[in-house]
């Protein structure tokens, strides 16, 4: 499976910090996907090991973070 090794985060975007950004496949804070009104993001990560910055945060994985995505918070408004 093409997401077997992928694996998502949901944080408030205040509590992101920059080795958080450095562990995760987004290269800035320009690029996270974040809810409407901008107060969380989601972060991602490949491999089987969790960055330590990531421990104690709720991991979902690519069915898990489709079912996130698709509730009224994240979806944007035309």
């Amino acid at each position: 499976m093409r997401w077997a090794n992928r694996h998502w985060i949901i944080i408030n975007v205040s509590d992101i910090t920059d080795g958080m950004i450095e562990e995760a496949i987004q290269t800035s804070m320009a690029t996270l996907r974040k809810t409407n009104d901008g107060s969380k993001a989601i972060l991602k990560w490949d491999g089987p090991d969790t960055p330590s910055c990531f421990d104690g945060i709720t991991q979902y994985n690519h069915a898990d973070i489709l079912t996130e995505l698709s509730k009224e918070e994240w979806q944007s408004e035309l």
